[in-house]
């Protein structure tokens, strides 16, 4: 029986186009990829997941974060052994979440975990800051206790209140981002990574602009949009990875033999044209890091 492979992801196609076609390139020609996009309906991501199983496929690919590998996580649980094996990518702390293990291995995000670092990025591009707000996506798994220890870190370390505001769905984004603007007065933003933000990427940028505060995010392609900065690891990369992890799998080796990928590429982008509109002096230390676009 021919292979196949099954990609599970919680956003929507529009955000992950390019990423799934890289992927796809990456396999072997002969091997059908699946896709399934919950399009940020995480209550599809389980029947997805059994349905891609029940479609046979050898490899389960959960893309876009924690939903998705917990998802398939759980649907894999209740088959018979041998149960497909999982790869996941982009999963924030898979080690203490239960991620890692079985038949399940992957692309660690090592997102959530670099959000002090962009609190310091907004820092140094605007000394001035005095409180940044963050934006997250409450429906997501552990995100309010990674906030809350965003938010511990971040005052003694660098004397900085910061502000939370959710927006599960896309009406709430422009209401969270003004709520932190206009309530709790804050003068950057931190957008966190998130699956819906980068699947709705343009109404996020937009909402920004909207309020006139400096902004950072995880991934270029918020900057490549009009996005003021992003630092974080490589998309292209972690979908390479996973790629490679399938192929290995694919041809016989056991998903206990592949270790957890940690990406090894972190980019700090810069767009000139919106530092300018926000009247920014792009200061010397971060031109000589950032890829100034």
């Amino acid at each position: 029986m021919p292979q196949k492979v099954g990609f599970l992801y919680s956003g929507s196609n529009n955000s992950m186009g390019p990423l799934l076609t890289q992927f796809s390139r990456l396999l072997p020609p002969n091997i059908p990829v699946i896709p399934k996009h919950a399009d940020d309906d995480y209550s599809r991501l389980r029947p997805d997941a059994g349905d891609l199983i029940r479609q046979g496929v050898d490899v389960l690919v959960a893309a876009g974060g924690p939903v998705s590998a917990f998802a398939a996580r759980d649907e894999t649980a209740q088959q018979q052994p041998p149960k497909p094996p999982v790869v996941f990518t982009s999963v924030t702390d898979p080690v203490g979440t239960g991620l890692v293990g079985g038949n399940l291995t992957g692309v660690a995000g090592l997102t959530t975990e670099m959000d002090l670092t962009r609190l310091r990025l907004l820092q140094e591009l605007k000394p001035s800051i005095k409180k940044i707000g963050v934006l997250a996506n409450g429906s997501r798994p552990f995100v309010d206790s990674q906030i809350d220890k965003l938010k511990r870190a971040a005052d003694p370390n660098l004397d900085l209140p910061v502000e939370k505001a959710s927006a599960p769905n896309v009406p709430e984004i422009g209401a969270a981002i003004k709520r932190l603007v206009n309530t709790h007065q804050v003068e950057a933003l931190l957008v966190t990574a998130d699956p819906f933000f980068n699947s709705r990427r343009n109404a996020v940028i937009h909402e920004v602009a909207q309020v006139q505060r400096p902004a950072i995010y995880q991934w270029r392609e918020f900057v490549d949009e009009g996005g003021l900065m992003s630092f974080g690891p490589n998309l292209v990369e972690e979908y390479s990875a996973a790629a490679n992890y399938v192929v290995r799998i694919l041809n016989g080796e056991p998903v206990a033999n592949i270790p957890l990928y940690q990406p090894t590429t972190f980019e700090l982008f810069i767009n000139a044209s919106t530092a300018n509109a926000l009247n920014l002096n792009i200061p010397s230390s971060l031109r000589t890091r950032a890829h100034v676009i």
